[in-house]
């Protein structure tokens, strides 16, 4: 794929996962296997999305600009943290719900 560099083609292979993902999640009824496609979405979009901006970072740096660079790092750390959250709830996921019942208020 001549013309395509490595951050491209991430961001369009997460961006495609995305959206098929959110059709078939659209068009089906709630089950644990959607759950799992919903958070393995979620983990594509901030795949996506991290792709960019570190892409954006390392431009940025090779230019010697440093407000963009502190900014665009900032967006790096901000969206990283959500990539981690949602590859914690995509992989609890896929383990199945837990043996003993909890909620956010016990």
């Amino acid at each position: 794929m001549a013309g395509f560099n490595a951050f491209q083609l991430i961001w369009i292979g997460s961006a495609s996962i995305v959206a098929v993902g959110w059709l078939i999640c659209s068009f089906t009824e709630p089950s644990p296997r959607r759950a799992i496609l919903e958070w393995a979405c979620a983990t594509a979009m901030y795949v996506g999305l991290e792709t960019l901006f570190v892409s954006l970072l390392l431009d940025a740096r090779a230019a010697g600009n440093t407000i963009v660079v502190v900014a665009f790092g900032f967006l790096c750390v901000l969206f990283g943290g959500g990539l981690v959250v949602s590859l914690w709830h995509t992989l609890t996921s896929i383990g199945g719900p837990p043996s003993t019942e909890s909620s956010a208020t016990n």
